[in-house]
Parts: C-alpha cells; structure tokens; sequence
C-alpha cells in the first residue's frame, strides 16, 4: 500500500511541476519537491488509515448486531 501512496504522491507533485515555469521549478529545487512528496504521501496514508479504521468500526457495529438478533431469535 506505501508504494501506492508513493507512486501517486509522485505522480501529482509531478502534475504539479508540469504547471510551474523552468525558472520556479528551479526556484523552489529538487529537495523541496522531494518534501511536497512525502507530505502528500503522508497526507494519503492518513486519510486512509482513517477510512478503514471507520468502515473497521461500522463492520464490528454490524457484526454485533447481526449478533444480537441471532441470539434473540427463536427458531419456528
């Protein structure tokens, strides 16, 4: 997954540069886009980890309900 993360946020710090001049890219230089990169990454991994961390909570509130009604249901 990190290499996802990775390959994405190199993918638009790319993007990015393709919409600077040659005289901005060399401005702001190779280590800080090589930054932009690992905040982007970061920012993704993030956003991520709290994505499944939510759909992780909603599947346990299923599970235990599912659960409960097996328990509170009497067979015919």
């Amino acid at each position: 997954m990190s290499e996802n993360f990775q390959q994405h946020a190199a993918d638009l710090v790319s993007t990015f540069k393709q919409q600077l001049s040659n005289s901005a890219i060399e401005h702001v230089g190779k280590a800080h886009f090589e930054q932009l990169e690992l905040l982007v990454e970061s920012a993704l991994a993030s956003i991520s980890l709290s994505q499944m961390e939510r759909t992780a909570d909603q599947v346990q509130a299923l599970a235990e309900a599912l659960r409960n009604q097996a328990e509170n249901t009497r067979p015919a």
